[in-house]
């Protein structure tokens, strides 16, 4: 493979362009439906805001890739994980460990590289850890899930290299309503035989807002359509003693779950100032190992308060804080073996200025993560990690253009503690740099094309410094490296979008390319005490670049109501420049077609999404075959005076396909859910 080099930057191969020629053809046809769909009407873009904030404030307008899935869209895509429900967004696969445990995958990258957040705060967790360990949060209570794809690490943290998800709920009310309202919502599915219930109160007096929800969900083994296991996993690798072949449905994969929250804040003329409070509880079986429960908890306290400062540079000033208690047991026949420990704070303070055409955000943000694990298969030691950042970042218009930009500074320091498994004692720390800069043009109100440019260092975490176990969720001996560098990255995106209030279309194209990009590659030979294959966290130089778009289209009026064409799109490649050889786990090119039709009190909807065989594959990883998932649904709408209700049905996988996730890890012993029907309510009053 030939190689054209920068050596400032990176090489590219000159593949890529034979790579994309498909993808980018579907793309421009793509866009140019879009464009041919401009009109005159001066309708105003769409604006952005700084995830989880509500502002006036158009601070990031010009984010490139970023989707908010809220009410009809919410309740369509909701599932157990989180995963799992953002799995059918563009440029969004999931990590699908079971049904319980799952991580969203955004263009390629996954792990300590995508920051999943809780009103903007990390989720001070162990779900990075390992594949097995599931989101402490039930989607069933949250308001809206905000996607950023793409680098966010200067507002958020060098770990936000590859995009960020923010789970946003209104524990702490930033704004006053009088009186009392409240939701329910629940629905049962034939999948699991499951039966899911949430509920969210808020009481509104004398400026004064008190919060309430919880949810609880009991789901028992997911079924599929055939063995759970490949054939060719069944001719070679006998189950093992005590496990049962999986017919019909997957072994060990029931869950039950429940959570409960409250809050209370004060809404001032000039701010607000309140404090909540989260229990987590679930205990859910882990796929890989037919014997293993894994019981988490997680006890969380949220503070936000804002002050509008009458006279000032700063318009406003934002401080929130997560202050979380995590503990996470691994139950192999009801004896608990390995107990996963984090006690962990998230504190950021933000000031955002506005002064005529200069908008911005400047802030300190730090993390706390100490961390242990205690067990026979504890695989990491004790660590404690702190990071603490400064951050700008602003925009500046001027006639049809903005531009940006910012940069971040951010320190680490690692303390792993001595202990008879894992050695002595030792200290790591990393100073980062990271920088972005943007413009976007606007031909009018409806059309703009955006680029950014975005330079990140990530330092590698406790994991992949000093881990030395057998990681039995994966089925490997994990080692760290100490000589580890920071992880360097290049960014480049360019975006077009289109917004007039029917139509919305948006195409991206990306690339990012990695200096020491962190990996964890087999060794060839085998740990003489587990007989595991011995994996070790390396470095090599990589590249991932590829496409996505996500349209909607009017297309008629039908019979009083409207109709909508709904396309997506994304394609990812990640190559090692060194060697031309793939990145493994990486999402085939996908397309989903739909239909949706809204007249009155309905909203109805089908859609097909085709998932092609994974060619490009990594070595020593096995292709994965296409396939086409086919959903659909409707629901209905009851308005009263000071209430409502939705009625609500779906049916996943209509036609029962047989299909696996090339990113799974688990794809050839847990295939995705069969035919699955769902049906639910949701009251408001």
């Amino acid at each position: 493979m030939q190689l054209t080099c920068n050596k400032k930057i990176a090489c590219y191969p000159l593949s890529i362009i034979k790579d994309v020629r498909m993808p980018l053809f579907t793309l421009f046809l793509f866009l140019c439906l879009s464009v041919s769909q401009a009109q005159t009407e001066n309708v105003k873009v769409q604006e952005v805001q700084i995830l989880g904030h509500q502002d006036s404030d158009n601070l990031v307008n010009f984010i490139p890739s970023v989707t908010k899935l809220q009410g009809k869209e919410l309740q369509k895509r909701r599932q157990t994980s989180l995963g799992d429900t953002l799995s059918s967004e563009a440029g969004v696969t999931s990590t699908q460990f079971g049904p319980n445990a799952s991580r969203p995958v955004i263009r390629g990258l996954d792990g300590d590289r995508i920051r999943i957040l809780q009103n903007s705060l990390g989720t001070l967790d162990a779900s990075t850890q390992s594949l097995d360990h599931a989101i402490p949060v039930d989607t069933l209570t949250l308001e809206s899930i905000e996607i950023v794809r793409g680098p966010m690490s200067l507002l958020y943290g060098s770990s936000a290299v590859g995009g960020v998800v923010n789970m946003v709920t209104n524990r702490v009310n930033s704004r006053f309503e009088d009186g009392y309202h409240a939701s329910l919502l629940s629905q049962g599915e034939t999948v699991n035989n499951g039966l899911s219930s949430g509920t969210t109160m808020n009481y509104g007096k004398n400026g004064w807002m008190y919060h309430f929800d919880g949810s609880t969900r009991n789901l028992q083994d997911q079924k599929i359509p055939g063995y759970a296991r490949t054939s060719q996993k069944r001719n070679t690798d006998p189950i093992g003693a005590g496990e049962t072949e999986g017919k019909n449905k997957i072994p060990n994969s029931a869950n039950q779950q429940n959570s409960v929250a409250a809050g209370v804040s004060k809404v001032f003329d000039k701010g607000y100032a309140g404090i909540s409070f989260n229990h987590f509880d679930t205990k859910y079986g882990t796929v890989a190992e037919q014997a293993v429960l894994i019981n988490m908890i997680q006890n969380r306290f949220e503070f936000h308060g804002e002050y509008r400062p009458e006279s000032s540079i700063f318009t406003k000033l934002k401080l929130k804080s997560a202050q979380s208690n995590y503990i996470h047991k691994e139950i192999d026949q009801g004896v608990t073996g390995t107990i996963f420990k984090n006690i962990g704070n998230e504190t950021r303070l933000e000031a955002i200025n506005h002064k005529g055409d200069l908008n911005g955000v400047t802030g300190f943000q730090s993390q706390i993560f100490n961390f242990s694990a205690q067990g026979a298969e504890a695989f990491l030691p004790k660590t404690n990690t702190l990071k603490q950042a400064v951050f700008t970042y602003q925009d500046l218009k001027f006639n049809r253009n903005t531009l940006s930009f910012g940069g971040r500074l951010e320190n680490t320091a690692i303390d792993k503690k001595s202990s008879a498994n894992f050695g002595g004692s030792d200290q790591k720390g990393f100073f980062s740099y990271n920088g972005s800069v943007g413009h976007q043009y606007r031909f009018n109100e409806e059309n703009s094309l955006s680029s950014t440019f975005s330079y990140t260092e990530r330092a590698p975490n406790f994991q992949e410094l000093y881990a030395s176990g057998a990681h039995l969720a994966t089925g490997t001996f994990e080692q760290g490296s100490t000589v580890l560098k920071k992880e360097k990255a290049y960014a480049f995106e360019l975006s077009y979008k289109r917004n007039d209030g029917q139509n919305r279309s948006t195409v991206n194209l990306y690339s990012q390319v990695f200096k020491d990009f962190i990996f964890l590659t087999p060794t060839g030979s085998k740990d003489t005490g587990s007989n595991l294959p011995i994996y070790q966290y390396n470095q090599v130089d990589a590249v991932f670049y590829g496409a996505d778009a996500d349209n909607r289209n009017k297309l008629a009026t039908l019979h009083g109501g409207v109709l909508n064409l709904v396309t997506k799109v994304d394609f990812v490649r990640a190559k090692n420049t060194k060697t031309g050889s793939n990145i493994p786990r990486i999402s085939p090119p996908r397309a989903t077609v739909g239909l949706e039709f809204l007249r009155d009190s309905w909203t109805s909807d089908v859609e097909v999404q085709y998932v092609s065989e994974q060619t490009k594959t990594a070595p020593n990883e096995t292709r994965t075959g296409d396939y086409a998932l086919t959903n659909m649904g409707t629901s209905y709408d009851i308005s009263g005076e000071n209430s409502g209700a939705s009625v609500f049905a779906r049916v996943r996988n209509i036609f029962d396909v047989n299909a696996r996730n090339h990113v799974s890890t688990l794809k050839d012993i847990a295939p995705l859910p069969g035919r699955n029907f769902i049906i639910g309510l949701q009251l408001q009053i």
